[in-house]
């Protein structure tokens, strides 16, 4: 396994493991790259030329960061890849205070990472 930082990620490989991970969002090409590029942190993990992980965060760099996605392809996971490109992300950024959505399966993944229940989040939900 290679890990990566950092942007490029080709959108059309991109597209292909969030639809393997049930991110049915339609999403084309551009919209891909413009949420790569707008990221502050990208890691990506691939297997020879295949991409079967990718996370990324939403930063000011110093205070707060949102990790927006993580996704790794069904038949990678529960290999440590979620974890190693969690740790990438926050790797050497201590004093930054990290949130994030999951799904109940992943909840354990995060609460091992060091991250705690925060009952006090609101959501607006995308307006269609």
């Amino acid at each position: 396994m290679v890990y990566r930082d950092g942007p490029p990620i080709d959108p059309a490989a991109l597209s292909g493991l969030f639809a393997a991970v049930g991110f049915t969002r339609p999403r084309d090409a551009a919209h891909m790259t413009a949420m790569v590029e707008g990221s502050r942190w990208v890691v990506s993990a691939w297997d020879d030329a295949r991409l079967v992980g990718f996370a990324r965060c939403i930063s000011d760099g110093v205070d707060n960061a949102y990790v927006s996605t993580v996704a790794v392809l069904p038949e990678y996971q529960r290999r440590g890849i979620g974890r190693t490109l969690m740790r990438r992300l926050m790797d050497g950024r201590d004093g930054i205070k990290f949130v994030l959505h999951t799904q109940p399966a992943a909840r354990r993944l995060y609460q091992g990472l060091g991250f705690v229940d925060a009952a006090d989040m609101l959501v607006r939900e995308r307006q269609r």
